[in-house]
């Protein structure tokens, strides 16, 4: 079981999002779709999160809602059971 850091997180935001690098600090309200979140980046960092986090998002949460900010997506993350 995977613990839930903010730090790991992060890491998973920059590794699925093709404008966050490693210099730009996140912002925990900025718009995931202009970090470059779309369909095929939502696949994926979602892929990243269940497996970083041993969670399951289930599909009502699936919505864009969830991912309107790193903040809306953590909230959302952190409530979740670990499988």
């Amino acid at each position: 079981m995977n613990d839930l850091s903010y730090s790991d997180f992060e890491s998973a935001l920059r590794q699925s999002l093709p404008f966050l690098d490693e210099e730009t600090p996140v912002d925990a309200h900025a718009s995931l779709t202009e970090l470059g979140l779309d369909s095929l980046t939502l696949l994926g960092l979602v892929a990243e999160l269940e497996d970083r986090f041993s969670v399951e998002l289930p599909d009502e949460m699936l919505v864009m809602e969830t991912f309107e900010t790193p903040s809306t997506l953590w909230n959302s993350l952190s409530r979740l059971p670990r499988t």
